[in-house]
């Protein structure tokens, strides 16, 4: 049971953590391909929007995948053609400012920072019995 807990803890630091990234991608106007919660082979994945959601068999971490991330990194041709569409140049996290790009980076850690000041708060509140 404790191994069960441990996992679900660090599921909610990772989902916390991406979730961050993912907002502000978002709000800086970058495509973002995928979200994915662990890593592996997919156990479940939907999209919705132009995101593809994942849920992976290993559980130790995540990513969010933007549009010209690796940019220096050759991409199949196929893969271009089906994520690129007309008007996404701009969208390319390559291509944003570098204060939009260190927005989008420190966004992950900054949320980690965030969670405990929010159930500290939240307990507060709350209160004990």
């Amino acid at each position: 049971m404790t191994i069960l807990a441990g996992i679900l803890m660090l599921g909610i630091l990772v989902f916390v953590h991406e979730f961050g990234h993912f907002c502000i991608a978002k709000l800086m106007n970058v495509k973002v391909l995928a979200f994915s919660l662990g890593f592996g082979p997919r156990l479940l994945a939907w999209r919705w929007g132009e995101t593809e959601y994942r849920l992976c068999a290993i559980p130790l971490g995540g990513y969010v995948q933007m549009l010209g991330e690796n940019a220096d990194e050759e991409e199949d041709e196929k893969e271009k053609e089906e994520v690129l569409q007309p008007g996404d140049e701009e969208r390319s996290f390559a291509t944003k400012s570098p204060w939009k790009r260190i927005a989008i980076v420190i966004a992950g850690p900054a949320m980690n920072l965030l969670l405990p000041l929010f159930l500290l708060s939240l307990a507060y509140w709350i209160g004990v019995p």
